[in-house]
């Protein structure tokens, strides 16, 4: 007991280890990811191997830390202010595309603002900005999102049409399909009316169908999702997927073993980002990841029961940003 510290008291204890064996998996995967050949000597130094992972690390540390003393009726309160930063933080991407030309283009898009050594992807704050703008928005317009399809969603509709356009400017789809249906299943919890849902959920489907369908690019990237490898795909749109399904037959059951992956070495692009989890898959096998898919199902069903739980305590706000 004399070693006991109170501080973690607030903590859900699951949930706080479940974090940190994501953050360690994380740090100790990009560090394999990026294990540099032996003739590559400038990246043999941790610092440069790493390629930012580490600061993003502390960072997200220190945020969490800074968020666990911030009251959410602070939160509710600002709600409305940090979606609109987030919002101007979009814009200023889209002029460093208008005005930057090629310069901030990084694999056909830009998405980043360049801040110094590190970069700061607007969309990804945007995310947990838009759980906190939603929760408060489903409180304060409870009556109307109930009943009425325009009079309840036609103001934070507004706001999510300029989200997308700017979302889709950079281009990033994917980003503007997470946001906007996890705003609209916030509004769900919050009261909406199945009448006024649906509705709204089919058209999002609708149009989210007809931005890939008209757009050539989006609509190879799906066909060639279900076959990968055939000749037609594998050397353009499917490769990435192809390498990394390979990268999975390599790994097997119980992996190739930790660091010993050869996917890596220039035959899977991004190996330290996007397709990190192939890298999981060749090195750890089938056995690690699906403790990692384990791991996921656990946060989201803890994260669904303490907004159960404090919904059920009359903490509308609290219980809708965790479930969100």
């Amino acid at each position: 007991e004399k070693f006991k510290l109170p501080f973690f008291d607030f903590f859900d204890r699951n949930l706080l280890l479940l974090f940190v064996s994501f953050l360690l998996l994380g740090l100790i995967m990009v560090y394999s990811a990026t294990l540099p050949l032996p003739s590559d000597n400038e990246r043999h130094f941790f610092w440069n191997q790493m390629r930012g992972h580490q600061i993003h690390l502390i960072l997200g540390v220190l945020v969490f830390f800074i968020f666990l003393h911030i009251p959410t009726e602070i939160l509710k309160s600002f709600s409305g202010a940090l979606f609109a930063f987030g919002l101007s933080l979009l814009f200023c991407v889209g002029l460093l595309k208008f005005f930057g030309g090629q310069d901030f283009i990084r694999d056909g898009a830009v998405r980043s603002i360049p801040l110094g050594p590190i970069t700061l992807q607007p969309a990804e704050p945007m995310k947990f900005f838009s759980i906190l703008f939603a929760s408060a928005y489903a409180i304060r317009r409870n009556d109307r999102i109930r009943d009425s399809l325009i009079n309840g969603i036609a103001p934070i509709g507004f706001l999510m049409c300029i989200l997308i356009v700017f979302l889709l400017y950079q281009p990033d789809l994917g980003s503007t399909i997470v946001i906007t249906l996890t705003v609209g299943a916030i509004l769900f919890l919050g009261g909406m009316n199945l009448r006024v849902f649906i509705p709204l959920f089919l058209g999002l489907c609708l149009f989210f169908v007809c931005m890939i369908i008209f757009t050539d690019w989006r609509l190879d990237r799906l066909l060639s999702f279900v076959t990968p490898c055939d000749q037609e795909f594998s050397a353009n749109v499917g490769y990435q997927l192809c390498a990394a399904l390979v990268a999975f037959g390599n790994g097997g059951l119980f992996g190739t073993g930790l660091g010993t992956g050869v996917a890596k070495l220039d035959y899977l692009p991004l190996p330290h980002t996007d397709f990190i989890f192939a890298v999981i898959g060749e090195e750890l096998g089938f056995v690690g990841i699906s403790l990692v898919l384990v791991g996921f199902y656990f946060l989201i069903k803890r994260s669904i029961e303490i907004g159960r739980i404090a919904m059920s305590q009359e903490r509308i706000f609290a219980g809708l940003v965790a479930q969100g």
